[in-house]
């Protein structure tokens, strides 16, 4: 039997803007501390992509908050054959970050204790300090546990814009009225 709210927490169109925002927000924050940060964690190149990453992500994001603001089915249906794709990608990161993570402990450890590095000065004191009072496996699974909850909101973000898609390519058939598709969508 077909579930048609399944999984569904808020009103679809409201429920959708409120998560496309919150999510839109919290991968351009990320991004942002990745281009600023990343390097002290991962190397150069690998703190640009995954920032880029997250980027990507908050413009799909912000794509789909349009297509649910506007009633814009162009909009959300780009979204949705869109963003599968990067939400594959999206594990492949998480994949890589903890595996970067992992393996570059020890440089992350020696940063932490007063290590010089390729700046020429220590992060003791700088805006990237924050992770050296914690133990660094904790960092890295708190790390990995934030990047998962960030997949998963991505995934129910899909869903909510997928079910407002649905249901906007429906509409003209709920009314019983024999009308073109096209004609059903002014009609909303």
């Amino acid at each position: 039997m077909w579930c048609n709210n399944c999984c569904l927490c808020f009103p679809v169109r409201g429920g959708g803007m409120f998560l496309t925002a919150f999510v839109l927000l919290i991968n351009a924050i990320g991004g942002i501390l990745m281009f600023l940060w990343g390097a002290y964690f991962f190397s150069s190149l690998f703190a640009m992509v995954f920032g880029g990453f997250s980027m990507l992500q908050a413009a799909m994001a912000g794509l789909a908050f349009l297509g649910l603001c506007n009633w814009s089915y162009m909009l959300t249906r780009m979204f949705i054959y869109i963003q599968w794709i990067v939400a594959f990608l999206g594990v492949a990161r998480i994949g890589m970050m903890a595996f970067q993570l992992e393996k570059r402990k020890g440089q992350i450890s020696a940063q932490c204790w007063g290590a010089v590095n390729d700046k020429g000065y220590s992060p003791q004191g700088t805006a990237a300090a924050f992770y050296c009072n914690t133990p660094i496996d904790t960092f890295v699974m708190i790390f990995i546990i934030g990047l998962v909850v960030d997949f998963v909101l991505n995934l129910y973000m899909y869903f909510v814009v997928w079910r407002f898609y649905v249901r906007m390519r429906l509409y003209p058939y709920s009314k019983g009225v024999a009308m073109a598709y096209e004609q059903g969508l002014y009609e909303l």
